[in-house]
């Protein structure tokens, strides 16, 4: 298993091995990808790995809390080396420079490595520790196992602060695992086309060729009938959508079969290997990256089609490894209608989300990243509906849950950040349930606007529960009430998220009482997509929920955790 986890690894990092990188660097640029879900383009601004680096191989500074954390990465070339003790003592050191400005200073006049003195220098870390910034909490990073020094000294620190944070092979293998790009079928495939396919080379490493198929033999593909030949692809089938009827209907009159290849834009297809022999294109592996909704559609009405009826099929060549079918993929849909949450679907945080959701519950609770995505389990969770509530719930921005636009775009590391795990997801489709049933509470025209008042009631409950520290709990650390406390944990979300709809039609016929001896409107529709409407909401909503706690202790959430 080691062998394994070791070569998955390294699989792993390979893409970041570009320009000068180590395989250390290597290593920390895809932890800070993918298990710290840092911006892409910040990883290369953090990182500051070379020799005379003070124990310090990455920094980051959380502005907003006035954090900063401190990596140090560490690359074994064989899989029976150990990580022993002392690049662990070396991390834990570095954390003495971040205590003071005069600290800070004391670094810079050590000499450090230029990459370490400009990156000190360019995130302004000394007026950041002035200004009350601190060392939060150190990382290691290695592709090794720890050895028993190395266990011992976690162990011995533990209570210590910073803690200290080890990721080791076992712990990012897992991630690895779940982020993995999905393969390609391992089918061998031959396409006849209805003449000699054109080919082109254009590379010497990527080939092209492209033809046109009887639409009779593509729906004879593999990986149709469990939509395995759609793995890589942003999003799966839509449903009946005006496009896929119109093609439907296409389909259904015989007219029109000889012209399709004319106005449709046909099929992408990646292959490990492809070579045309006459009038055959023949493919070693196979996947269909765009084109997804037209071949569902031919081959949920295949018994209409008839030998007339041809597609467009580029077939391209591709090194599995390397970023070109993600590139492929994201173009070649890029052109058509498909959003950013589309994109999304093949980004690494949402492969390891989904991955870590299935791990933990199984067949009951499922996380969907794609459109169409069939998953079974007894709940699911779209990310969509998961970022709108994480923006609303965690982020405390209920007005911008509305904005989809910017939930897969320029919030979209913010929404996903590392604190977002499987249980998070769990407890948001908790919460998600609890809020429906507050929907016969409100007034008649909030509950006409549900679609965007639910997300202020989210925001609403969430900051009620911030007012015991069970709550506080049941926020952060959702596993250790849920799955066993679900029944009680939703029942209590339910009772409380309704008096806080009552609350709010409360407030909004003051608010509209007021508005009205002025002379004015009040329009809640509008108030509740501001930041100042909400929040004046938000006070007197907790100020009545304060007030009837005093009488009633179980007002607010009071059960206790199980772990």
């Amino acid at each position: 298993m080691s062998q394994a986890e070791f070569d998955l690894l390294a699989v792993a990092i390979e893409p970041h091995l570009t320009g000068n990188r180590t395989e250390s660097v290597a290593l920390l640029a895809w932890f800070l990808e993918n298990v710290w879900r840092m911006e892409p383009e910040d990883v290369d601004d953090a990182i500051c790995d070379g020799g005379g680096d003070k124990g310090i191989d990455a920094l980051q500074v959380d502005d907003d809390i006035g954090e900063i954390t401190i990596f140090q990465s560490k690359h074994r070339v064989h899989v029976n080396v150990t990580q022993g003790d002392n690049d662990l003592k070396s991390l834990v050191g570095a954390a003495v420079y971040f205590e003071t400005p005069e600290a800070v200073d004391r670094l810079l006049q050590s000499n450090p490595n230029p990459e370490l003195t400009r990156l000190l220098l360019r995130l302004d870390v000394r007026q950041k520790v002035a200004n009350g910034a601190h060392a939060a909490r150190l990382v290691f990073v290695t592709n090794a196992e720890l050895d028993a020094a190395g266990r011992d000294y976690v162990a011995a620190v533990a209570d210590r602060r910073p803690p200290l944070d080890v990721w080791d092979r076992s712990r990012l293998t897992a991630v690895a695992a779940r982020t993995q790009r999905p393969e390609l079928r391992p089918d061998k495939i031959a396409l006849v086309a209805k003449a000699a396919p054109t080919v082109v080379d254009l590379n010497g490493e990527t080939k092209l060729a492209v033809g046109v198929v009887p639409a009779q033999a593509l729906v004879g593909l593999p990986g149709l009938d469990d939509l395995s030949i759609f793995d890589p692809n942003v999003r799966l089938g839509l449903g009946r959508t005006r496009i896929n009827r119109d093609l439907a209907a296409t389909v259904m009159t015989p007219a029109e079969h000889p012209l399709f290849p004319a106005y449709h834009n046909g099929l992408t297809v990646l292959t490990h290997e492809l070579d045309v022999v006459g009038n055959e294109i023949r493919l070693d592996g196979i996947s269909v990256v765009n084109g997804c909704q037209s071949l569902l559609t031919l081959y949920e009405n295949q018994h209409a089609l008839t030998p007339d009826l041809m597609l467009l099929v580029k077939a391209v060549q591709v090194d599995a490894a390397s970023e070109l079918p993600d590139k492929i993929t994201y173009r070649t849909n890029n052109q058509n209608s498909v959003d950013i949450r589309d994109q999304r679907s093949r980004d690494a945080i949402q492969r390891d989300l989904q991955g870590e959701v299935a791990e933990a519950y199984g067949a009951s609770f499922a996380y969907a990243i794609r459109r169409g995505e069939q998953l079974a389990a007894a709940e699911l969770l779209t990310n969509e509906s998961a970022a709108q509530v994480i923006m609303a719930v965690y982020l405390l921005e209920p007005w911008n849950a509305v904005r989809k636009v910017r939930l897969f775009d320029a919030d979209y590391h913010r929404i996903f950040n590392r604190s977002i795990d499987a249980h998070k997801l769990y407890l948001i489709n908790v919460i998600i349930r609890a809020i429906e049933s507050a929907r016969s509470r409100l007034r008649a025209d909030l509950a006409s606007s549900f679609a965007s008042v639910r997300f202020t009631l989210a925001f609403l409950l969430a900051e009620a529960l911030r007012e015991t520290e069970q709550g506080k709990m049941l926020l952060d650390s959702p596993e250790r009430f849920l799955p066993d406390l679900r029944a009680e944990v939703e029942d209590t979300l339910t009772t409380l998220v309704q008096e806080v709809a009552e609350s709010t039609n409360a407030f909004v016929e003051n608010e509209e009482t007021e508005a009205a001896e002025k002379g004015e409107i009040y329009d809640p529709k509008v108030a509740f997509k501001s930041r100042a409407g909400v929040q004046r909401l938000q006070q007197e909503v907790i100020r009545l929920g304060r007030r009837l706690a005093r009488s009633d202790p179980s007002y607010f959430f009071q059960v206790d955790p199980v772990r």
